[in-house]
């Protein structure tokens, strides 16, 4: 296998890994920043998601509006959990760690009651698409008949020749536009300036006429939108049961935690790249398993050499350099 082949399949399951902890942790992270909520429940709001994309797409929506839908059923059920249960236990850590990991369990056995253990799998995006990369090849993307002929009657490729997925390729983007929409969002309307200020000091934003509980309710609808939206994305690729999002909010966890509750954008993101990195490497020359792994002893040793996150430690950088 030549090295440029090597290296574009690093490059390529680098930014899978990214992408897969941007938006598995996105949602989670709005909540957790900028509320002080633990949300146990963030895996069954990605699995209500998913839930809603298939049950859309078995209606003949199309996949993109299917996801769209994804987004508002979990945003919804989410302002409508917080209204109910979770607006009691805001700033409180291990009180909405139990409340809210009591609803996971409810959602996720009614959902088993009502819906059985499994759905008929999805079609994924783009499948007929592929990226051949190696051997004789060289650099091409290829529709279903051209990678059959390429196969040839062996039913294999040629040798150092490697296909990749385009879907994953489009998760990346989605991940990129959907952080950048999310920055944007809170940094420039004015949803974004109280929501910041209601997370610095509440009292204070409450003080000067900010409805508190209106943004608290709208902050947490937001990160169960993106939770949703996350979901209907990965249930283009997995299959779909009540113990859905089991399979992320693990990742999600470390994710956010190694990002810090500073800066909620930018500790995402490097904490993503930083984690993906280290899961890739060690996926690479390991196993899958010890991917997840390293992936942890990183995320151990970030958080001990800065306990208030990587966007903890930016902050106070930026702070001493003033």
């Amino acid at each position: 296998m030549d090295i440029f082949t090597e290296v574009f399949g690093f490059v390529f399951q680098y930014i899978d890994a990214v992408a897969f902890l941007i938006l598995a942790a996105a949602g989670l992270s709005i909540i957790f920043g900028m509320m002080g909520v633990i949300n146990m429940a963030h895996g069954e709001l990605m699995m209500i998601g998913a839930y809603v994309t298939a049950f859309s797409m078995y209606a003949g929506i199309p996949a993109p509006i299917a996801i769209v839908l994804a987004g508002a059923g979990a945003g919804v059920a989410g302002m409508i959990l917080e209204r109910l249960i979770i607006r009691h236990f805001y700033k409180q850590l291990l009180s909405s760690l139990v409340v809210t990991w009591g609803i996971s369990m409810m959602i996720s056995q009614l959902f088993l009651i009502t819906f059985g253990p499994t759905m008929e799998s999805l079609p994924t995006p783009f499948s007929d698409i592929k990226i051949l990369i190696g051997g004789d090849i060289g650099f091409s993307i290829v529709g279903a008949e051209g990678f059959l002929s390429i196969q040839g009657s062996s039913g294999r490729l040629p040798k150092g020749v490697q296909s990749f997925g385009v879907y994953r390729v489009v998760m990346f983007v989605i991940s990129i536009f959907l952080i950048t929409g999310l920055w944007a969002l809170l940094r420039f309307t004015e949803f974004g300036t109280r929501a910041r200020a209601t997370m610095d000091n509440p009292t204070m934003a409450n003080a000067l006429g900010i409805s508190t509980p209106r943004i608290y309710a709208l902050t947490f609808g937001l990160g169960s939108a993106l939770a949703g939206i996350a979901g209907g994305l990965f249930a283009l690729t997995s299959s779909i049961t009540p113990f859905f999002g089991a399979a992320f909010t693990d990742k999600a966890f470390i994710t956010v935690v190694v990002g810090g509750g500073t800066s909620v954008i930018s500790g995402l993101v490097a904490s993503a790249l930083a984690l993906g990195g280290v899961q890739t490497i060690f996926t690479n020359v390991f196993s899958v398993y010890i991917g997840f792994v390293g992936m942890i002893g990183a995320a151990f040793l970030i958080l001990l050499l800065m306990p208030t996150g990587i966007s903890g430690y930016l902050a106070i950088r930026k702070s001493r350099s003033k």
